[in-house]
């Protein structure tokens, strides 16, 4: 039998162990991490992933520490204005965050692009733009997420590289500092920014799990006089869901004149749902009505992050080359380029280089055409490593063999997508020939 003087040293045992165990120094490991938990921008991640690395962990820890994720603290509620220099003034981007919000809850965020891009200073609004009932600001009022408002202006419309830089930044400080659900980040806007959105949709499309664009027009981006930055491919908007909205009335962009192009756009392969709104005309009166709907589309579909198809088509490898586990490295004709059918009404220069790629298992079977060389992000989570990996591309067997994981391509992809859902663990380049 235990007596009670015995049994209180026992438990101070107990008490002073678990406190030494509470109070143990941190690791090399868990310091390195620390610092990359911390770090407020993607170079200063590169920084500290190079002190994880040192190290010297193995790929599954660091990959069980990064599905993970940080741990948030408490953070501004509210309105939080983060703002960004530009060419020519300053972007002066509205977030929203819920007063409830509590760090141990991941919540969706929408990004939402304001009409009357034409006006010539930066600032929230702009004039003519579209109201509704429930209408915030530059936003039609949705549910509990995350709002984020950018701004846009004459010299940094919707569709310039200088503005999809800033959304994509203003997006990765947002996950840095608050819980965001990778897997329910939503673009969406009204007027110039529904067309906006149909541009960012056929530039950078990783981020989405749809696009929804409201009275605007994809056509508006073949107008030599709005200034578009780069080529437009709407084949690159196959690899999100859409959800489209004009009105009957409407004097710019009436249902009449977008029935075709979304014709063409599904006809390529996009997915899309159009709800024509007859007797609405450049406004959003139609919200009241379309909101369950509209909420409904977006609760069905959250972003894939590994799917098994996807499609690219670039002018370039510096930048808008990338869609999830796909990469464009060098542009150029081949001897076995494959011949993709001609849909819709834009005009692509000689240089652009496009594949159409698929995975079943740890096999992928690629088209190109003006592509040289690309590179194929390989994930835990999509195939076995422990397995061999074939590339048929063009009819022709490119490789065979089995990949290693590297910790170190692990993490310098989740430097850049600061994503807990989208991991990758090696890069494999495919040479076309």
């Amino acid at each position: 039998m235990i007596t009670r003087v015995r049994l209180a040293a026992l438990c101070a045992v107990l008490v002073l162990g678990t406190g030494a165990v509470r109070g143990a120094p941190a690791t090399p490991l868990e310091q390195a991490f620390d610092a990359y938990w911390k770090a407020d921008s993607p170079k200063a991640a590169a920084a500290a992933a190079s002190q994880v690395l040192a190290t010297g962990a193995g790929f599954d820890e660091i990959l069980s520490r990064l599905r993970r994720g940080r741990t948030y603290g408490t953070a501004q509620t509210g309105v939080v204005l983060l703002r960004y220099p530009a060419i020519d003034g300053t972007f002066e981007n509205r977030i929203t965050v819920p007063a409830d919000y509590t760090p141990d809850a991941r919540l969706p965020l929408r990004v939402q692009l304001h009409g009357g891009i034409n006006r010539p200073e930066p600032g929230q609004g702009g004039p003519g733009r579209a109201r509704a009932q429930g209408a915030v600001g530059n936003r039609i009022e949705g549910e509990r997420q995350i709002y984020v408002e950018p701004s846009g202006w004459a010299d940094a419309p919707w569709w310039s590289a200088t503005q999809v830089d800033n959304i994509l930044r203003v997006v990765d400080t947002v996950k840095r500092r608050y819980n965001v659900d990778e897997t329910q980040l939503y673009l969406t806007g009204i007027s110039d920014g529904g067309t906006g959105a149909y541009y960012i949709g056929t530039r950078e499309a990783t981020l989405w799990a749809t696009i929804m664009p409201l009275n605007g027009s994809i056509m508006v981006l073949r107008n030599p006089a709005v200034g578009v930055w780069g080529e437009v491919f709407p084949e690159n908007l196959t690899n999100t869901p859409f959800y489209v909205v004009n009105g009957g009335r409407d004097p710019l962009y009436p249902v009449r004149d977008v029935a075709k192009p979304i014709d063409w756009l599904q006809a390529m392969g996009v997915s899309l749902i159009f709800r024509p709104q007859p007797e609405a005309g450049h406004d959003t009166s139609w919200w009241p009505a379309e909101r369950a709907p509209y909420e409904a589309f977006v609760h069905e579909h959250r972003r894939e992050a590994h799917p098994v198809r996807l499609s690219l088509q670039t002018e370039r490898t510096d930048r808008f080359n990338r869609i999830k586990w796909l990469v464009i490295d060098k542009l150029g004709a081949s001897a076995s380029d494959a011949t993709f059918p001609e849909v819709g009404a834009f005009a692509h220069g000689r240089g652009a280089g496009r594949v159409d790629i698929e995975r079943r298992g740890n096999a992928f079977t690629a088209s190109t055409r003006g592509v040289r060389t690309f590179r194929l992000l390989l994930s835990p989570d999509a195939i076995d490593f422990s397995q061999p990996t074939t590339v048929v591309v063009n009819g022709r067997q490119r490789f065979a063999g089995t990949v290693r994981p590297d910790p170190h391509v692990l993490l310098t992809w989740n430097e850049r997508d600061n994503d807990r859902t989208m991991l990758y663990g090696a890069e494999l380049t495919i040479a076309v020939e």
